[in-house]
């Protein structure tokens, strides 16, 4: 991918105030910003545009995560003379960064009538590269956009309900006004999806706060809703009287950007908030009981997700009483269902943090509902003060891991989680965790040494001790075994026929694992090799170095990043783990920094000639002594007329903070002799790479030699040239 890099100390003189200029690379990745309207209807084509930052001038794919959706390119209307400036930039010779044809373009998505409703990702492909992630609601029934000036009442858009209402909040203090007609005694639901929509989103330094209220015709207020689902509003409203009804939406500061879209989907079908139980087997009917609105008077289902459904949080929408309802959320696992028995013999109540824990420690084992190892427990904080009690087995040095899935789908609960023993007393405790480097509610003890032989209390509660039908919650349970997960950092891969680039992977080792990681590639695109390295035992990263062959084609993959292992098991075979990465995209945010979000897809592209042409070294093979220093010389084929920065780099770091770090242990580069940063016309450099003395032993081990250029103060486009071995010798 790589687009993203932080220039190394020059920015340092940024923060402290120095003037520094850096020139945009005029191969910066598009970065998709809005689409509007923002939503498609489940059966149907449906015409949106799409902003962006950076030109979409000759986009000629679209890739849509998920099933049933497609979506391709709406072919641009061109004067004669927009003609030439096109084919310029097809051919990349020019780039068009002004103008309507430059950074906006118009994508028709086709939706299949079995489509699951919802969000799904989706890039553009154009002649400069694969762009960054945007989201597009799948919604159920017809899209109503905003009128043009209807930020009055008396201008309000017109509405035939069912809908999805699509607008934006487009500037300051703007409001917007949707007028519609119902008969006495409907029920509908508000769902607003806008929030939401921004977390994927490349640079957007404000987010929206969306508000709606709902008011009478002449303006009297009904009802209102803020923060449902993280910053983005849910209401239901009963109309008891027939008549003209106004919903308004604005953001809660009458603060306004042209990105700050939403969809509101408004109808008077039943609407799920949640199930129980929350967790399913695949391939096993499971009758859910319902939590939402309009739901008929026995809300239940029984739902059963296909048998290839992949373990985790997965989206279903079945019918409901035989009408189609929203997507909501399941915990999918192959380990045994535990379901909370219906008696109060299984939780305790109280009306306090105090009073919870004195309650569960008098009795903690009479109360608590029995289960057997490993599990997923599935159940619900019913009411406030509640704490859930489930009981097991275990023995003296069994490791147990305890991963809690609430906030995650969606659930009302802030859960807390503790590990009491026989007589009550507390033994470990676990709150917030991270998933994906994003902070979630829900809670993880991972890797729980039990001390002795007997029987534990495994007790859940809400944080701040509300419940309610909202509050459900599954509860993994399982022995923990040696394992690692995998990161790559980013999504997406920048190549150009005979260029090649850089994605780091980093390990995340649980459990004991402390091995080396060999790295793999799955799904490259005709023209498109790759060298995999190694996540060495005394680091977290590795990389992968991608090349475009000089011939290869324009044209755009998805891939997937791989990792293997082995992990020593006393007197017996060794385990053989394995795992795949999960891409994280990168994101500006407030204040400068460098944050990542997780997404679905890791897209890999090869299109026109970039600013960069060619990388070459003076050397790919460094063999260190300890305390020792080695040369690598860099010359730079800069594309005619581009005079940019250029920094060069062997770490993937912003503010100097590494996001990637392939060097085996105690290697570094020594800055004090090395010309990193290129300007003008220049085009060469070098990096010195030095062994501490105390290094240990390396063989061969797998480096980039990055060049970036600056797209804005965190993002870069990313090349690097041909594989680098670093070999550390023994003393």
């Amino acid at each position: 991918m790589k687009t993203a890099l932080i220039a190394c100390g020059c920015w340092t003189c940024l923060i402290l105030g120095t003037s520094v200029s850096w020139a945009q690379t005029n191969n910066s990745y598009p970065m998709l910003m809005s689409v509007k309207p923002t939503a498609a209807q489940v059966g149907q084509t449906t015409e949106v545009e799409v902003t962006a930052r950076y030109i979409l001038s000759g986009a000629d794919q679209v890739i849509v995560s998920g099933e049933g959706v497609s979506a391709v390119v709406v072919p641009e209307e061109k004067s004669d003379k927009d003609k030439p400036v096109a084919e310029e930039a097809r051919k990349g010779r020019k780039r068009n960064r002004g103008g309507k044809s430059a950074s906006k373009i118009k994508l028709r998505f086709t939706v299949a009538p079995e489509a699951v409703p919802g969000v799904r990702d989706f890039r553009i492909v154009t002649p400069f590269g694969a762009s960054t992630v945007g989201q597009i609601v799948i919604a159920r029934d017809p899209i109503v956009s905003e009128s043009a000036d209807n930020d009055t009442a008396a201008k309000a858009t017109e509405v035939k309900l069912p809908a999805t209402i699509c607008g934006a909040i487009e500037k300051a203090e703007d409001i917007d006004f949707y007028k519609f007609h119902v008969d006495a005694g409907t029920a509908l639901t508000f769902h607003v999806r806008s929030q939401r929509l921004m977390n994927r989103l490349h640079d957007m330094q404000t987010r929206v706060d969306p508000m709606i209220t709902l008011r009478s015709a002449a303006g009297q207020t009904l009802a209102a809703s803020d923060n449902y689902y993280a910053g983005d509003p849910l209401l239901f409203y009963k109309f008891e009287q027939a008549g003209d009804y106004l919903l308004e939406v604005r953001d809660v500061r009458y603060q306004g950007n042209g990105d700050w879209t939403y969809s509101i989907e408004t109808n008077n079908r039943p609407y799920i908030t949640q199930a129980l139980p929350l967790s399913v087997r695949p391939g096993v009917e499971t009758k859910l009981s319902l939590v939402g609105y309009n739901l008929p008077a026995d809300p239940s289902v029984s739902v059963t997700v296909p048998a290839q459904t992949a373990g985790g949080i997965t989206w279903v929408s079945p019918a409901v009483n035989g009408q189609p309802v929203n997507d909501f959320a399941l915990f999918v696992t192959g380990l045994p269902v535990v379901s909370e028995m219906p008696s109060p013999a299984a939780n305790t109540t109280a009306t306090s943090a105090e009073a919870a824990n004195a309650t569960a420690a008098a009795s903690p084992l009479a109360k608590a509902q029995p289960f057997a190892l490993p599990a997923v427990i599935s159940g619900r904080i019913e009411e406030p003060g509640e704490s859930d009690l489930y009981a097991f087995e275990a023995k003296a040095g069994e490791k147990l891991s305890f991963e809690v899935i609430a906030r995650r789908a969606q659930s009302g609960l802030d859960p807390y989680l503790r590990i009491l023993n026989d007589k009550g007393a507390p033994l470990s405790e676990a709150d917030d965790s991270t998933f994906d480097r994003v902070i979630s509610a829900d809670s993880t003890l991972e890797n729980w040494n039990c001390p002795a032989d007997g029987k534990y209390v495994l007790e859940i509660r809400d944080l701040h001790l509300r419940g309610g039908a909202q509050f459900t919650y599954a509860v993994q349970v399982t022995r923990a075994e040696p394992h690692f997960l995998l990161e790559a950092d980013c999504d997406k891969t920048l190549l150009a026929p005979g260029i090649n680039s850089v994605v780091f992977v980093r390990a995340l080792r649980k459990n004991g694992f402390a091995g080396e990681i060999q790295l793999g590639v799955e799904g490259l695109p005709p023209g498109v090799t790759a060298v995999a390295g190694k996540i060495l035992a005394s680091g977290n990263d590795g990389c992968v170095i991608l090349q475009a062959a000089p011939d290869a084609a324009d044209g755009a993959a998805n891939i997937r990043f791989t990792g293997t292992a082995t992990h020593p098991v006393p007197n017996g075979t060794p385990l053989t783990l394995s795992a795949v990465a999960r891409p994280l995209q990168e994101y500006y945010s407030p204040g400068g920094g460098r944050g990542n979000y997780p997404v679905d897809l890791h897209t890999v592209s090869v299109a026109e000639p970039m600013d960069i042409r060619a990388i070459t070294l003076s050397t790919t093979a460094i063999s260190l002594k300890p305390g020792a220093s080695q040369r690598i010389d860099i010359t730079v084929e800069r594309a005619p007329g581009f005079k940019g920065n250029i920094t060069l780099d062997v770490l993937f770091q912003h503010l100097e903070q590494p996001f990637g770090n392939s060097l085996p242990k105690g290697v570094k580069m020594d800055g004090t002799a090395s010309k990193t940063l290129l300007t003008g016309e220049e085009t060469k450099g070098f990096i010195t790479l030095k062994a501490a003395d105390d290094a240990p032993p390396a063989d061969k081990q797998l480096i980039p030699v990055m060049a970036h250029i600056s797209i804005n103060f965190v993002m870069k486009h990313t090349l690097c040239g041909a594989p680098v071995y670093v070999s550390v010798e023994p003393k």
